[in-house]
């Protein structure tokens, strides 16, 4: 594979996590009304959305890694994006920190919509448990 082909495919693979990302940030967003709602066939089809897009991001970052390490080449010690970068021809250099700015700022949002999801999620959960296993004399006691 030549460096163009590996920059190709690597910058391909981004604009194509660029747009998972934005459609994975309206999933959580669907997920959280859903549980909200207490709407579990909603929140069980989304999680099953959510779990196959995620698989196909994760497959591209594992190209990504491997691309980077070809470009970057097997001499130097770690591979980062900066170093990524410095292969692009300079008048591509900023549109490509651009949409790695981007990625970068999706991906972190994603993750605290995720943690907020979960965090409700769990909450619902500790109060069913704590209704369900009631010693009698709590919530549904006789007056």
């Amino acid at each position: 594979m030549t460096v163009r082909e590996a920059l190709g495919r690597l910058i391909k693979g981004v604009h194509a996590d660029l747009g998972d990302y934005r459609t994975l940030r309206e999933l959580l967003d669907v997920q959280f009304d859903a549980a909200l709602k207490h709407r579990s066939a909603v929140i069980t089809d989304i999680a099953d959305r959510i779990t196959a897009l995620t698989t196909q991001m994760e497959k591209r970052r594992a190209e990504r890694f491997a691309l980077a390490k070809v470009l970057v080449g097997k001499q130097q010690g770690a591979v980062t994006i900066s170093a990524v970068a410095a292969r692009l021809p300079a008048n591509a250099r900023p549109a490509f920190d651009e949409w790695w700015q981007t990625l970068e700022k999706l991906v972190q949002e994603c993750k605290r919509l995720n943690q907020r999801n979960c965090d409700l999620l769990m909450n619902q959960h500790q109060i069913l448990q704590r209704v369900l296993q009631a010693d009698g004399g709590g919530t549904y006691a006789p007056a």
